[in-house]
């Protein structure tokens, strides 16, 4: 009896062994089409697929769940998330994130109705005008700044989907204007035009809100090795980069 029982307790460990072995990685984002939203029951996206290539070079399993972003940071910044995406630098983040190299560039630019003949070189060209923001997003600090002086009047959407809805907000006439990373408002147009044609009358004004930024990854502060995780991140994702422009 004696004899079988290492034999028992390896049989008791080897599922939890196998699951250390795998390296998982608590991986958070929100849906943010089209860099990562859900499809199927399955986290897609552009900035999920290269996530998932460069943690799968690193050797690391990616368990990625879907959060509201309030909540994706939340649970990254206590550390019971290791790694989120996608965020823009902040001072202020950085006291509890890791940053990686980009992912891609974000720009933030102003969709208006069509017909409204609005047209901007400077922010204050829009003083006094309806601006809608969604009130999860980094905006540009200069913009901020702007805004904290009085400058316009301001609308910030909280609703689960706040670039949609702030969209559909300028057909409607409810606010003037709707600031949006660019390509994230126009994959909304074109994914949701059958659903409201009205969006067809909305477009994205000249001129960029801000100095374009990185969209990136990072890694929780709370995470023991989260500094190294990110230096690793940035090697691999270099080295995926290579092998795809090759």
């Amino acid at each position: 009896m004696l004899s079988r029982l290492p034999v028992l307790l390896f049989s008791v460990l080897l599922p939890t062994l196998t699951l250390a072995d795998t390296h998982v990685l608590r991986v958070v984002t929100s849906e943010y089409p089209p860099y990562e939203y859900l499809e199927n029951g399955e986290v897609k996206g552009s900035h999920t697929d290269t996530v998932r290539e460069v943690l799968s070079a690193m050797g690391y399993l990616p368990d990625i769940r879907l959060l509201p972003w309030a909540r994706a940071e939340a649970t990254t910044r206590a550390g019971s998330s290791d790694l989120i995406y996608s965020l823009t630098y902040t001072h202020d983040r950085d006291s509890y994130y890791y940053f990686t190299d980009p992912l891609s560039q974000a720009r933030d630019v102003f969709f208006s109705r069509r017909d409204s003949g609005l047209q901007w070189q400077e922010l204050d060209d829009l003083a006094g005008l309806r601006i809608g923001l969604s009130a999860a997003y980094s905006y540009a600090p200069e913009f901020m700044d702007w805004l904290t002086r009085g400058n316009a009047r301001v609308t910030q959407i909280s609703q689960e989907s706040p670039e949609l809805t702030g969209l559909r907000m300028v057909t409607l006439g409810r606010i003037d204007l709707f600031i949006c990373e660019e390509s994230v408002c126009r994959y909304l147009i074109d994914q949701h035009l059958s659903e409201y044609p009205e969006l067809s009358d909305v477009t994205a004004m000249s001129g960029t809100v801000g100095a374009e930024r990185g969209f990136r990854a990072a890694f929780s502060r709370q995470h023991p090795r989260g500094k190294q995780l990110r230096d690793e991140f940035n090697q691999a994702l270099k080295t995926v980069r290579s092998k795809d422009a090759d």
